[in-house]
């Protein structure tokens, strides 16, 4: 779908390094010519600066409202858990994993796909949504020689790795039981688990913070910040991720309370790499007189002021 928007999208080469895209208003994003390797090896500054932003001074704010709606979800997990489950139930949205195994390569389980209505909606959080996006966009951007996609595509590959890193990084600090291995209300946290128990004993472990919604929001956040233009990329990829975050919680995997933070990971990841390898040129007039049509027949100038 994204790739079919963005053929539809008029390129403008400015020079042999620089191509611009136009995203309305007089106003275009101009892109140097995409390395992908480039862009994989910015990992560690990314992250770096990611880390840096997220403590500044100007972000302490957000810094206590994730604190703050973490705390206050911690409180209320076991019964936001009851609830959504209760209403799983009467959506008729299975609580069970019902993915089945459709590609096996010698006796391995390599792709495990939806069967139903719930485990659809679990697949959006799934290693190859994102994988497949970072193809097609690479795919795409390279065949059609569209500087844009090209490095949308390697900045979702960064930022699906440097989620990746990040939540694992946390989620082996923090130890928190998931519900469907909770053996106690609102889960246990053992801190610092050791490796081998981590990886033997998964469900024990790795509930804080949400991985799968961290990689969705930043997905939705570099697309965002690539075709602003695309007015739906934020409601649709925002109302898919909170289809997911009911689910997740529905089918035991997460609490309410692992997302604040998850959140928070994804969009700084996802805001962090956008921000590189692209400029914003030009400016909408703030004050604009258009021709207009009166009711009755006559006509006149409407005007409009941007602030």
């Amino acid at each position: 779908l994204l790739a079919a928007s963005a053929h539809a999208t008029q390129q403008v080469i400015l020079s042999s390094s620089t191509r611009a895209y136009p995203i309305g208003s007089g106003r275009s994003l101009e892109y140097s010519k995409p390395d992908f390797w480039k862009d994989i090896g910015s990992i560690p500054s990314d992250l770096g600066t990611f880390t840096k932003n997220s403590f500044s001074k100007k972000n302490l704010p957000w810094l206590g409202a994730i604190t703050a709606s973490t705390l206050i979800l911690i409180e209320y997990d076991q019964k936001i858990y009851n609830n959504t489950r209760r209403a799983g139930k009467k959506l008729s949205i299975s609580a069970d994993d019902k993915t089945k195994t459709f590609l096996k390569i010698k006796g391995v389980s390599v792709f495990r796909g939806p069967t139903d209505l719930g485990s659809a909606i679990y697949f959006l959080g799934d290693g190859w949504v994102p994988l497949g996006l970072c193809a097609g966009m690479l795919g795409y951007g390279w065949a059609a020689d569209d500087w844009r996609a090209a490095h949308t595509g390697a900045q979702l590959t960064e930022g699906l790795l440097a989620t990746g890193i990040t939540t694992q990084v946390l989620k082996r600090i923090s130890g928190r039981e998931t519900p469907r291995a909770a053996s106690a209300p609102r889960g246990v946290w053992r801190l610092f688990p050791s490796f081998s128990d981590f990886q033997g004993h998964r469900t024990r472990y790795d509930a804080f913070p949400s991985g799968h919604l961290a990689t969705g929001v930043m997905a939705v956040t570099v697309l965002a910040e690539n075709y602003p233009e695309k007015k739906l990329i934020k409601p649709v990829g925002y109302g898919l991720m909170g289809a997911l975050a009911f689910q997740m919680v529905n089918n035991g995997v997460h609490w309410a309370s692992d997302y604040p933070l998850g959140i928070a990971i994804g969009y700084g990841i996802g805001k962090t790499i956008a921000g590189r390898g692209k400029k914003v040129s030009g400016e909408a007039p703030k004050l604009t007189l258009l021709p207009a049509v009166m009711p009755g027949g006559s006509y006149g100038l409407a005007a409009g002021y941007r602030f």
